[in-house]
C-alpha cells in the first residue's frame, strides 16, 4: 500500500516529523491537530472529519486514550496512542520511572504551546503553581532535540508554575519503530489480513516477544533479536554469547573476537557493562538463571550509546524469555503448553486463557478455561483441575450479559479491555483482557485488595479527622456560651435565693446547661480534645468495682459475668474514661437486649500484628490489653457495623439516644493510643473489642499543691464580650479586683498603667496576636505575674500554640464559679494544675 497520511497531536508534531524523516516512512505526509490539553478529548466524529475515511495513522496521548474499537467506516484508521504523549517517545518503562520520581513529563511540542494549554485549564500563575506543587516535584522535558526553543520554553514554564526543571535526552528510535509498526498494521488491514495487532499495551517489547517466540528453535530467535538490535542501533556488529559456553551467534561484521567477548562477559558484575573504549556494551540476559549476554557495538551514531543501552536493558527480560522459550520449544514438541508455562507460570499476576463458545446465531454464549497459572489458582481459590474445562459463567454466575458481549467483541476484533476496580471472591482486582489469537481471550488479574484496604483506611481516617475537627470547633464555641449561661445563672441564683419560684427555675436552667456541658464533653472526647488525667491501671482490679457500677445500665434481666485473664497487662488511661468506655458499650448492649440476655466482659493480653493492622484504621503492631464486651442481643448488619462509631448515628428511636455514646468511645480509645472493633451478626449478638496499649513504665503521678486563700487583682484577656463580662462579674463576686481587656493591645496598656496586677486570665485563641504572644509581652513587663489560660479546646492546644506549660495553668471552658475560684487560689499560692 502507498504511504498513509499521518495525523498527530500538536504536542508531538515536530517529533513525529523528525522520526519520519529519519526512517523508512519519510515520504508520509504528516498533519497536526489540536490535542485535548485544555480542551475536550477527540471523538470518532472528530477523526471522521479529520481523516475523511481514507487510510490514516492517528498519533496522540490523552486525546485518544479513551477511544475503543473504531466504527465500521473508520476501520482503515490505525490509532497509535498512549496514556500520555511523552510515553510514545520515551516508552512506558522510562515514563513510569520518571513519573515515579516526581517528574511531570512534557514534550518539545507541548512546551511550545504551554501558555495556550494553561489558559485552557483556567489557571492563573497562583492556581497553576498550587496545582503543580501538589502534583509533581519537577517539570521534566523529554528532549528529542526537535525544537531549539525547548529549553527556553522549559525555563519559562518552570518559573510560571514555580517548579524546578530538568531535561532527559531521548532519541526518536522508539517512536520511529512504532510508526513503522502502525503502518504495517494498516497495510495488513488494507490487504484484508485478519491478523490484528497484539492487544496489550506494551507496544514494541510485546510485539517483539510475540514475533520471536513463534520462531522454530533458539537459532532463529537469536538471529531475529540480533537483526532487530543491529537495525535499531545502526550497529556494525551484534552477537549473543550463550551462558552455557556454546558457540557465539553473530550478526553483521565480526569486529571483536570471540575470546575477547567471552573474557568481557566473564568480567560483567551487574546487568550491563560498557566497553572501556565506548565501542559497545554487553547486556546480561537472565530468566530463571543466566541465559547469556547480548553484545552490540560500533554504532553509526556513537553519541546515542546511552539511549541504546537504556532500551537494550529494558528489553533484556523479554529477550531472555524469548530465548528460553525457543530452547524449550526445540526440546519439546508440545510448543503451546511449554510456551505458556515459561511465559506465565512464574508471573506474580494471575493469568488465564479462555476460548469463546458460540450460541445460537453465532453470538458469544460463554468462555471455557483452557489454561491458568498458579497465581490465578491462588486468586480464585480453585485448582487448575477445577478451572480448566469449566466456563466463565460457572465461575462467575452473576457475570452480566453486556460484559459477555464485550468479551465476545474482544475475541473477534482484538480491542483490549481494562477493568480498574473489580470485586471477586472477596477481593479487589484490576483485570486486563486481550486477544492472543482470534476466538480466544487472555485475562491478567492483579490483586489490589491490600491497596483497596489502604485506600479505605485513608478515606475513613480523613473522614474521622474532619468530623473530629468540626466537633471540636462546635464544642469550643458552645462552651463559651455555656460559660455565660452557667455564670449568670449562678449569680442570679445567689441574688434570688430567697425567692423559691425564681430560684427553682434558675436551678433548672443550670441543670440543663450542665447536661449541655456533658454533651460538648462527648464531642471533645470524640475529637480527642478533652482534658484527661491518665493513670496506670490494672484493669482486672478496676473491673471489680466498675462491673457493679455499670451493671444497672444493662437492665435488670441481663445476666452479667466477668471472664478476666490471669494477669492483665497494665494500661495508661484516665479512670473516668475507662468507666465511660465500658458504660457506653454496656448501655448499648442493654438496649440490644430489651428482654434480657447474657453480657460477658472479658480481658485478654494480645499481641497485634500486621494482619490485624491492615484491617483497622487506628491499629499499630504491638502488645495490647483487649477488653471484650459481648452481648446476646439482636445484633447488627454489616452496614450498621460500618457506621456504628460515626457521631450522631443511632439505631434507637427518636429521643432515645444522642448517637454520641459509641463516637465518644472511639475518641477516648484512640486518644489513648488504642483501637476499637465491632463484630456482630443479626440474631446472634455483638462483641466490642477495646484494645489499649500495654504500659511498661510506671511514672509517679504529680499531686496538686493544696489550694490557698488570697485576694488580688486579676486581668481578664477575653475577646468574646459576653464571656468577658460574665467572667468579670464572677470574679468581682468572689472579691477580686478585675481589669477587662478585649485584645492584646488593651491588655498591655492596662499592664503599663496598673502595677498591682497579680494574675492574668487569658483566652488561648485571640484575634491578631494569640494568647501566648500577648502573655509573653506581658511577662516581659511583669515577670512575676501568674498566668492562667482558658479555652474551649483542650490543654494540648497550648502545645500547638507554643505555650510554656511550665509557667501557665489551664482551665477548661465552660467553668463554674467554684472551679474558677479554686484555680485562681491555687495559682496565686504557687501551685500548678492543668485540670
Amino acid at each position: 500500500m502507498a504511504s498513509a497520511r499521518i495525523f498527530c497531536c500538536e504536542a508531538l508534531g515536530e517529533d513525529v516529523k523528525s522520526a519520519l524523516a529519519g526512517g523508512s516512512l519519510g515520504a508520509a505526509e504528516c498533519t497536526t491537530f489540536a490535542g485535548c490539553c485544555g480542551r475536550p478529548p477527540l471523538c470518532w466524529d472528530d477523526l471522521r472529519g479529520l481523516c475523511g475515511g481514507a487510510p490514516a495513522i492517528v498519533v496522540g496521548g490523552e486525546c485518544l486514550a479513551h477511544l475503543g474499537a473504531p466504527p465500521d467506516d473508520l476501520r482503515r484508521v490505525q490509532l497509535l496512542k498512549k496514556r500520555h504523549c511523552a510515553a510514545l517517545i520515551c516508552g512506558d518503562y522510562t515514563f513510569d520511572r520518571l513519573t515515579a520520581a516526581g517528574g511531570y513529563l512534557v514534550t518539545p511540542g507541548w512546551l511550545s504551546r504551554w501558555r495556550c494549554y494553561v489558559d485552557g485549564w483556567g489557571f492563573d500563575q497562583s492556581t497553576g503553581a498550587d496545582f503543580f506543587a501538589e502534583s509533581c516535584a519537577r517539570i521534566t522535558l523529554v528532549d528529542t532535540g526537535s525544537s531549539p526553543e525547548s529549553l527556553r520554553s522549559l525555563q519559562e514554564f518552570g518559573a510560571f508554575v514555580q517548579r524546578p526543571v530538568e531535561t532527559v535526552p531521548v532519541g526518536l528510535e522508539l517512536l520511529s519503530l512504532q510508526l513503522q509498526r502502525a503502518h504495517g498494521e494498516l497495510a495488513r488491514k488494507d490487504d484484508g489480513d485478519a491478523a490484528a495487532a497484539p492487544a496489550t499495551d506494551y507496544a514494541l517489547l510485546l510485539d517483539l516477544l510475540s514475533r520471536v517466540s513463534s520462531s522454530s528453535g533458539e537459532q532463529r530467535v537469536v538471529e531475529e533479536l540480533l537483526s532487530l538490535f543491529a537495525m535499531l542501533f545502526g550497529a556494525r556488529e551484534a552477537a549473543f554469547i550463550p551462558g552455557s559456553g556454546a558457540p557465539l551467534y553473530r550478526h553483521g561484521e565480526a569486529v571483536t573476537g570471540d575470546r575477547t567477548l567471552r573474557r568481557f562477559a566473564a568480567e560483567v558484575q551487574g546487568s550491563f557493562e560498557v566497553a572501556a573504549d565506548g565501542a559497545g556494551f554487553l547486556v546480561r540476559l537472565s530468566h530463571n538463571g543466566l541465559v547469556g549476554w547480548l553484545w552490540v557495538g560500533h554504532f553509526a551514531l556513537p553519541r546515542h550509546l546511552e539511549r541504546y543501552l537504556n532500551l537494550a536493558v529494558s528489553a533484556a527480560n523479554v529477550c531472555a524469555m524469548a530465548i528460553v522459550s525457543a530452547r524449550t520449544v526445540y526440546r519439546n514438541l508440545k510448543e503451546s503448553e511449554d510456551k505458556y508455562r515459561l511465559l506465565f507460570e512464574n508471573m506474580g499476576n494471575g493469568f488465564a486463557l479462555l476460548k469463546m463458545l458460540l450460541g445460537p446465531m453465532g453470538a458469544p454464549a460463554d468462555f471455557r478455561f483452557v489454561e491458568v497459572n498458579p497465581a490465578f489458582e491462588a486468586f480464585t481459590g480453585r485448582s487448575e483441575e477445577d478451572l480448566v474445562g469449566g466456563t466463565m459463567l460457572e465461575l462467575l454466575p452473576d457475570f452480566e450479559s453486556s460484559q459477555l458481549e464485550s468479551l465476545g467483541q474482544l475475541a473477534r476484533e482484538g480491542t483490549p479491555l481494562f477493568l480498574e476496580r473489580y470485586f471477586f471472591n472477596g477481593k479487589w482486582c484490576q483485570v486486563w483482557l486481550f486477544r492472543p489469537k482470534p476466538g480466544y481471550c487472555g485475562m491478567i488479574i492483579n490483586d489490589i485488595t491490600k491497596q483497596q484496604l489502604l485506600e479505605d483506611k485513608l478515606r475513613q481516617a480523613i473522614k474521622m479527622e474532619s468530623v473530629g475537627r468540626l466537633a471540636g470547633g462546635v464544642a469550643h464555641e458552645f462552651n463559651n456560651m455555656l460559660s455565660v449561661i452557667i455564670g449568670y445563672t449562678e449569680m442570679l441564683g445567689m441574688e434570688y435565693h430567697s425567692h423559691r419560684r425564681i430560684a427553682d427555675n434558675l436551678h433548672e436552667i443550670c441543670e440543663a446547661a450542665q447536661r449541655c456541658r456533658d454533651l460538648t464533653a462527648q464531642l471533645l472526647c470524640f475529637s480527642r480534645q478533652q482534658l484527661v488525667s491518665p493513670q496506670t491501671i490494672d484493669v482486672n482490679e478496676a473491673f471489680g468495682e466498675l462491673a457493679r457500677k455499670v451493671s444497672c445500665l444493662a437492665g435488670r434481666r441481663t445476666r452479667m459475668s466477668l471472664k478476666l485473664c490471669r494477669e492483665s497487662w497494665p494500661v495508661r488511661i484516665d479512670p473516668a474514661q475507662l468507666e465511660e468506655i465500658v458504660a457506653n458499650i454496656v448501655s448499648n448492649a442493654g438496649a440490644a437486649m430489651p428482654d434480657g440476655g447474657d453480657l460477658v466482659i472479658g480481658t485478654e493480653n494480645v499481641t497485634v500484628g500486621e494482619e490485624v493492622c491492615s484491617a483497622n484504621i487506628d491499629a499499630a503492631p504491638g502488645e495490647y490489653l483487649e477488653i471484650a464486651i459481648s452481648d446476646s442481643g439482636h445484633g447488627m448488619d454489616p452496614e450498621t457495623c460500618r457506621r456504628v462509631f460515626d457521631p450522631f448515628f443511632t439505631t434507637r428511636e427518636v429521643g432515645q439516644g444522642s448517637g454520641l455514646g459509641l463516637a465518644s468511645v472511639y475518641g477516648m480509645v484512640t486518644q489513648n493510643g488504642g483501637f476499637v472493633t465491632v463484630e456482630s451478626q443479626r440474631g446472634v449478638g455483638t462483641t466490642f473489642r477495646v484494645c489499649l496499649p500495654r504500659f511498661r513504665e510506671r511514672v509517679p503521678e504529680l499531686k496538686a499543691v493544696p489550694a490557698g486563700q488570697a485576694t488580688g487583682t486579676v486581668l481578664v484577656l477575653e475577646d468574646d464580650e459576653i464571656v468577658g463580662k460574665m467572667t468579670l462579674k464572677m470574679l468581682e463576686h468572689m472579691g477580686y479586683r478585675v481589669l477587662l481587656a478585649g485584645n492584646s493591645s488593651e491588655a498591655l496598656e492596662l499592664c503599663r498603667a496598673d502595677h498591682g496586677i497579680d494574675l492574668v486570665l487569658s483566652d488561648v485563641m485571640l484575634p491578631g496576636a494569640n494568647g501566648r504572644e500577648a502573655v509573653e509581652t506581658i511577662l516581659a513587663l511583669r515577670p512575676d505575674v501568674k498566668i492562667i489560660y482558658m479555652s474551649g479546646y483542650d490543654a494540648e492546644t497550648l502545645l500547638d500554640k507554643g505555650v510554656d506549660r511550665g509557667r501557665a495553668n489551664f482551665i477548661q471552658k465552660p467553668f463554674d464559679m467554684a472551679s474558677l475560684g479554686e484555680k485562681i487560689r491555687t495559682t496565686l499560692a504557687g501551685g500548678f494544675v492543668t485540670g
